[in-house]
């Protein structure tokens, strides 16, 4: 049976990336998407087949999360309208069926296909967000944090939590440490390692509201010094957990179970694989999996458009593994050095400083992120040239290895590598594309850097710093570039890998809020933000305002002192942040 001719309508919320992306494949194949849920429940739409997104349906085809169902929808209850359709006979399935009709070029289905309204046995909203104030959702904001590895666990019904408890304690020398305690806290230990697959299920989905929910209460449980014994105890004595991670708590220890957990798991490992690779986000790589890619060389076959139109998509395949290896402080700082002696030679008042994890005391960073300004000077204008000729020397020196953004001079310089990548992975189309570079003055610029093999043995010689906070890595099996990915490979086979290094600059006058700002984390910078807003200030990277009144952007401490805060230092905004009240 053809899909022409066939309506669909698509729910909870038809206008997200995908559900256009689905809309556009039906509408080619002659199917009418009917737009309005009212139109689903008309007499004359009794063919009409609803399409639900896959994340409100359970491993065993029944509807979850109905109250953010309700809310994306716009209905006033969800119950009535769901009893309605069941009246009225209408199929609903998943979205990702689509897949499987424009595949087989047929629409049909089978008896798994469709959707059940009655209830699980336990029900318990995904919404994570438990009451935090609407301000919490503002926009990204684009400094680093480290993000949890995931403990994927064998067992498809329990949680088992293999890791120990952590506990962030001082170390006598002044350096933090997570360590364990494997007898005293085991209700912990098993919330610990259900919340940190949560934090990482909703991060591989791109839910970042939501995953932060659940990375924040796991922080808490990991500072906890109680064994907790109920969802209740942990809500009303813990922060960062409310009333609906408290029932998940309780279900978890009443059971040991958390249902739909695991359901998800080789999902996520489909989108890890393809999220892992620079420049690609959440939903690319969840259409790449509804199209059944396994891999980037598939991708480039069938999808060759989305390379040309985010060529930076081929470096990130190119240097997959690379940038996934994590660097010493010692290796940053090196990095820090080489670009700092460049810089003199091409204006010795302009002062370059490295920021992010680094500055945080991080004992292992994932990239090196430096903060360019120049005294008295308050033109950003002025600085992006600077870095620009300063990445032009450093190409040229052999320093840098690949651009990420691109002025026309920096086109002019490294072109021909694109087009060069472009036909390793024998994509092709990248001809009609007239222009690479994103602006003419650029004023934040991301590149790949290798050391040189002299300064790779001088780093080994190096005392080692390990920072003043210590994470002791866990054990997880590394995402590696797939064997059928190879091909494109510009991976360290000696050791030497190429890192991701980012260029930032700020006024004069905004330094102290540009270092808050680019030191992080984000978890850090999004509370106090808040905490601004809630005592009637605005504070960005550009300063503290109150009625758009500026009232100090160079001086960092004194920032704190108008928020009426004790100064943290850049080691103290990590997780230790969680321990302060507003």
């Amino acid at each position: 049976m053809s899909l022409k001719g066939k309506f669909f309508a698509f729910l909870p919320n038809p206008n997200t990336s995908s559900n256009k992306f689905f809309k556009s494949i039906l509408e080619k194949k002659g199917a009418t998407i009917v737009s309005s849920i009212q139109n689903c429940l008309q007499s004359s739409r009794k063919e009409v087949v609803i399409l639900i997104e896959d994340s409100f349906v359970d491993s065993d085809m029944h509807l979850t999360q109905k109250d953010i169902f309700q809310r994306e929808a716009g209905l006033n209850d969800v119950d009535e309208f769901l009893g309605k359709i069941e009246q009225s006979g209408i199929q609903c399935a998943k979205t990702s069926c689509i897949t499987k009709w424009v595949q087989n070029d047929k629409f049909a289905f089978q008896k798994d296909d469709l959707i059940k309204f009655q209830p699980s046995i336990i029900v318990i909203s995904d919404n994570a967000d438990d009451g935090q104030s609407s301000t919490d959702k503002e926009s990204e904001i684009s400094t680093d944090v480290e993000s949890e590895r995931n403990d994927d666990s064998n067992n498809k019904d329990m949680i088992q939590a293999s890791k120990p408890l952590k506990r962030l304690l001082q170390g006598d020398k002044g350096r933090a440490s997570l360590v364990t305690d494997k007898t005293k806290y085991k209700n912990n230990e098993l919330i610990i390692g259900a919340l940190k697959r949560l934090t990482k299920k909703y991060e591989i989905e791109g839910e970042k509201f939501r995953a932060r929910s659940y990375r924040l209460a796991k922080q808490s449980m990991e500072n906890c010094d109680f064994n907790v014994r109920s969802g209740e105890e942990a809500h009303t004595k813990l922060r960062n957990i409310g009333p609906s991670i408290a029932k998940k708590i309780q279900v978890i220890l009443d059971t040991g179970v958390l249902p739909g957990l695991n359901d998800s798991v080789g999902l996520e490992d489909k989108l890890k694989y393809f999220k892992n690779c620079y420049g690609i986000g959440s939903e690319i790589a969840k259409r790449w999996n509804l199209l059944n890619f396994e891999s980037f060389c598939v991708a480039a076959k069938k999808d060759p458009e989305e390379f040309v139109s985010d060529w930076t998509i081929l470096f990130g395949w190119s240097y997959y593994d690379d940038w996934l290896c994590k660097m010493s402080r010692n290796e940053c700082f090196t990095h820090l050095k080489k670009v700092q002696k460049a810089l003199r030679g091409i204006d010795p008042e302009c002062q370059v400083e490295l920021q992010g994890s680094y500055n945080r005391g991080y004992s292992k960073c994932g990239d090196i992120d430096l903060l360019f300004f120049k005294p008295f000077c308050n033109d950003t204008t002025e600085l992006a040239k600077i870095m620009e000729t300063l990445c032009i020397k450093l190409y040229k020196d052999g320093y840098i290895h690949c651009f990420l953004q691109l002025t026309p001079n920096l086109e002019k310089l490294f072109l021909k590598r694109i087009v060069e990548r472009f036909r390793t992975a024998k994509i092709v189309g990248y001809g009609e594309r007239k222009r690479w570079y994103s602006s003419e003055i650029i004023k934040k610029f991301f590149m790949g850097v290798k050391l040189s093999p002299r300064e790779l043995e001088e780093l080994k010689e190096m005392k080692n710093d390990e920072g003043t906070l210590l994470i002791e890595e866990e054990e997880e099996e590394e995402t590696k570039l797939k064997p059928i990915d190879q091909y494109m490979s510009l991976n360290a086979k000696d050791g030497n890998y190429c890192r991701r290094l980012d260029f930032f600059c700020c006024k004069w006058d905004e330094l102290g809020a540009g270092r808050i700002h680019y030191t992080g984390s984000k978890e850090y910078n999004r509370w106090i933000r808040i905490l601004a807003a809630q005592k009637g200030f605005k504070l960005t990277q550009h300063g503290l305002f109150r009625n758009n009144i500026l009232l100090e952007s160079f001086n960092e401490r004194r920032i704190f002192e108008l928020l009426n805060l004790k100064y943290a230092e850049p080691e103290h905004r990590n997780i230790e942040w969680e321990k302060k009240t507003a």
